[in-house]
């Protein structure tokens, strides 16, 4: 409701539609955007490009091994948007599982650390918990996975859809609550294939997110003109 009452009938909103109105073109990054532009009047001038990702080889190679216990859970805490991002309640379910299972699960929490600490920090994790609300992966998760790292967060039936993809599921969707993100957490570890759920993340990258399949998107909207409609 916070981030609700930021946004609408202010100063923000006001902007947001005048630019929505006097450009030429909308790039959305996620489906989330995407729809809330279309479903606002801006269909025609709308055009979805993913967020672009260099492939990474780093990981690649751990993910054809099994992954070893204890798995490790990655978290990062922003004190300023945790409520927004949901990782309030994701903690919460992560320590619940890690106090269960102590010899299955390392718990990874990175809290105003620096920015070189958080790194390898999220580069020795095997999960990581992102975005409760969302329906698609962000930077932040798209980056993981890159790296073969699983992301538990949104993944929604939609944004699989809406991107064309009837294979993968690489990520682990969670309802916002506690008790889904608990239920989804054991789950993985006791039931899931972790190691080919690694391999797929990354492999989800190479097919969606390639930074130069990306820049030939960005291009054929760049050299549409304004009347030719939203092709992405």
């Amino acid at each position: 409701m916070r981030d609700y009452n930021d946004w609408v009938g202010t100063e923000k909103e006001r902007l947001n539609k005048y630019i929505a109105n006097d450009c030429d073109a909308i790039i959305t990054g996620l489906y989330e955007y995407d729809i809330v532009y279309r479903t606002a009047g801006f269909a025609n001038k709308t055009h979805f490009v993913p967020f672009p990702i260099k492939a990474a080889n780093a990981n690649q190679q751990a993910c054809e091994h099994p992954t070893n216990f204890p798995v490790r859970l990655f978290i990062g805490i922003s004190k300023n948007r945790s409520a927004y991002k949901g990782t309030d309640i994701m903690l919460r379910a992560a320590k619940r599982i890690a106090e269960k299972y102590p010899q299955r699960v390392k718990l990874l929490v990175a809290e105003g650390v620096p920015f070189e600490q958080y790194k390898t920090m999220i580069d020795n994790a095997d999960v990581i918990l992102d975005q409760l609300y969302s329906y698609t992966p962000a930077m932040n998760a798209l980056e993981a996975m890159n790296r073969g790292t699983i992301v538990v967060g949104g993944g929604e039936p939609e944004q699989y859809e809406f991107i064309n993809e009837r294979e993968l599921r690489p990520i682990v969707n969670v309802q916002p609550t506690e008790e889904s993100v608990y239920e989804q957490i054991e789950n993985l570890l006791l039931s899931a294939d972790i190691t080919k759920q690694k391999a797929d993340s990354v492999e989800y990258i190479r097919r969606h997110h390639d930074h130069i399949k990306v820049a030939r998107r960005f291009i054929s909207v760049l050299t549409q003109s304004p009347t030719d409609g939203a092709q992405g």
